[in-house]
């Protein structure tokens, strides 16, 4: 089983990748490729959920499934339909001087990307923990009161356009090619569907370098200042550059969300950081007291 644990992030995430950097570089289209991809690994972690959760109690449905759900398909619309936009403008901006290193290895393209994009994550995270405008759309994620997979794109679609647009306009400015931006994408977004599946998977050491699951879960801590940290989307050494790791060690409580009330429904929760009752300093917003709920391991 502890074979299991740490073998199912570097196969699904690490084998993904490597696939589609592959195929790539051997001419196959992104199209072909990526979805396709994208598909499998998310049914795969929906099985394991299934098959080797990390906390039972996380897979029940507490009404919560359909707004995940549309908040799913929203955010995938806004993301596809970005670069969509990127590969419209993409003749226009061929007329222009080209910084981007486009005679490297496709693989380290794709690395370069994943890194800019992931920065402009992080940058846009931690904002949003600090800045009330942005907290009010952010807090739409945090209300989420069990970590699955799907509920990992529980993000108002103004945030999910506010987060990628850092990375996508520098890389478009730079001059990558929009299939780049495409594989840098399909990388972040095959990791992100682990960073929140409740599977009992580990990372070891490694998880100071990948925000995993097992880091990102004290994340969603109901406590406000168990939150301010561990912001990074793909790779945690921004946290470490930049001092926002949190130095906590071992499993997370199960006690998530927010004891600030934000509606239930997908339309609701588009509405609430726009009502004029939601205008609050995230710090007020979020602080709370501490809700005590079983141990993991009471809930296997």
């Amino acid at each position: 089983m502890m074979l299991l644990a740490y073998s199912i992030y570097p196969l699904l995430w690490g084998g993904s990748v490597v696939t589609l950097v592959v195929a790539m570089s051997a001419g196959v289209p992104y199209p072909w490729i990526g979805p396709p991809l994208l598909i499998g690994v998310a049914l795969a972690v929906a099985a394991l959920e299934r098959l080797q959760p990390h906390a039972r109690e996380w897979l029940r449905d507490r009404g919560d499934r359909r707004t995940d759900v549309a908040h799913f398909v929203a955010n995938v619309a806004v993301s596809q339909g970005s670069l969509a936009l990127l590969a419209a403008l993409a003749p226009v901006r061929a007329m222009l001087p080209s910084a981007w290193p486009g005679a490297w290895p496709l693989a380290l393209q794709v690395v370069i990307a994943t890194l800019v994009v992931d920065l402009g994550l992080y940058a846009i995270h931690r904002a949003s923990h600090v800045v009330p405008a942005l907290w009010r759309l952010h807090a739409i994620h945090h209300s989420a009161e069990r970590i699955y997979w799907v509920n990992g794109q529980r993000r108002h679609v103004v945030h999910e356009l506010l987060e990628g647009a850092p990375g996508l306009l520098l890389l478009f400015a730079l001059g990558a090619p929009v299939s780049i931006i495409a594989a840098a994408i399909a990388v972040v977004t095959l990791h992100l569907f682990f960073q929140h599946a409740n599977v009992e998977y580990r990372l070891g050491p490694l998880r100071h370098v990948f925000a995993v699951a097992e880091v990102h879960r004290w994340h969603h801590q109901r406590r406000y200042e168990d939150v301010q940290g561990n912001y990074a989307a793909v790779f945690a050494l921004w946290d470490h550059l930049f001092g926002t790791a949190l130095p906590k060690q071992g499993d997370a409580p199960l006690d998530v969300g927010l004891e600030e009330h934000v509606p239930r429904d997908f339309v609701g929760q588009l509405r609430w950081p726009f009502r004029v009752d939601s205008f609050q300093d995230p710090s007020r917003a979020a602080r709370h007291e501490h809700v005590d709920l079983p141990n993991r391991s009471e809930t296997r």
